[in-house]
């Protein structure tokens, strides 16, 4: 699952480091000093948060992967801006042996906060708004990834009551770069896909094929056709792979940011298998340069805490496995909202995040099985 792989990157090293216990030094050192750290200072009156002791007990860690709309051969001023597109909470119990990864809907219409250090006052919108108000303008001296996690951590307080130990944004561009020391990943293709983002003009030339307008709904362009991404398996190469993991529209099945969060996940199943067949286990400098690539994609706020204990108190979170939950069950569920297509949390939903909360997960999931997500 490619959020727990990117915030736990012994996950990675579990599987390359084969070659012995030097093997692991190296490569867990190497992890660790290519994670970027966040620097959040998130104030006395911020009830979002652990404060102090962050490692003991039950854990939560914000996961936010982030799109930066950058696609190789497209011009990217007429790409989309840079979002939280995922939106995840790891929950692991105080035992730290198992975890649970619960993913919000981006479109989740919420009440965001208000903000000083961005100037924000305050409103409704979606979740993945929360994250944009913090982050304001990083050029013009904004808070930026900080402020970004800060208020979307305090946004999803309000509406889940779940407090944070730790955040982390991932560049899932940043993954290309682990694809490409693969040389490519193969990973099978459950539903057909027309790409919004890559497409060619009937010269060959490359175009973006779809205008979004101000509700991100996707609208084809005449004359450029998408890439399509026909379901069966499939070689892909790392642009590719980016290509196909980013897409929530023009999806066979419908299921948007459900079906977006399914393939990321599968995703990053595939890049961990063909680390395994190309046997990193006995390539120590290729197995270098693969964490170097998937660790550079990764930044972290540990709330005061060293970043290599956060690792070695999930290691075996990363040995074992980790249940996906779907929120609301994997399904639309609409806001009532008019003029927007944003999603509410069902009473279900609701009842789920407070199992979360008070350790009874387990007890939810028995009699909600189907809230388990078995398919990626």
């Amino acid at each position: 699952m490619w959020m727990r792989l990117a915030v736990i990157i012994g996950a990675v090293l579990i599987v390359v480091s084969g070659g012995g216990l030097i093997t692991i030094k190296v490569l867990f050192s190497s992890a660790v000093s290519n994670v970027g750290q966040i620097d959040i200072n998130p104030g006395t009156d911020n009830d979002s948060v652990v404060k102090g002791h962050a490692l003991v007990g039950a854990l939560n860690i914000l996961l936010v992967g982030i799109d930066d709309g950058r696609v190789e051969g497209v011009d990217e001023r007429k790409l989309e801006p840079t979002r939280a597109d995922s939106i995840m909470i790891l929950h692991v119990p105080a035992s730290h042996d198992r975890g649970y990864l619960v993913s919000l809907p981006r479109d989740l219409w919420v009440k965001i906060p208000k903000y000083p250090k961005t100037g924000y006052g305050g409103g409704s919108g979606k979740l993945n708004q929360a994250y944009t108000a913090g982050f304001g303008d990083a050029r013009g001296g904004g808070p930026g990834q900080a402020g970004g996690l800060d208020l979307l951590m305090r946004t999803i307080k309000d509406v889940t009551g779940i407090t944070f130990n730790a955040a982390a944004t991932v560049n899932f561009t940043g993954f290309t770069a682990a694809v490409k020391v693969l040389g490519g990943v193969t990973m099978y293709i459950d539903e057909r896909v027309t790409s919004v983002h890559y497409g060619f003009y009937p010269d060959g030339s490359h175009c973006v094929p779809a205008l979004f307008d101000g509700n991100g709904v996707a609208y084809p362009i005449k004359a450029c056709k998408g890439r399509v991404f026909e379901k069966g398996t499939r070689r892909l190469t790392p642009e590719e792979a980016l290509d196909y993991t980013r897409q929530r529209e023009w999806m066979e099945l419908g299921d948007g940011d459900y079906g977006r969060q399914r393939h990321q996940q599968q995703f990053i199943k595939a890049l961990v298998q063909e680390a395994k067949a190309q046997g990193l286990t006995t390539n120590l400098p290729k197995a270098l340069s693969f964490v170097k690539a998937v660790g550079g994609a990764v930044n972290m706020w540990t709330n005061n805490e060293e970043l290599a204990d956060w690792f070695l108190t999930l290691k075996d979170v990363a040995a074992n496995n980790v249940t996906m939950i779907k929120t609301n069950a994997g399904k639309y569920n609409p806001a009532p909202v008019s003029g927007t297509s944003a999603e509410a949390l069902s009473e279900q939903s609701k009842e789920m995040f407070q199992a979360l909360r008070t350790g009874k997960i387990d007890d939810f999931l028995f009699l909600n099985s189907d809230w388990i997500n078995r398919d990626s």
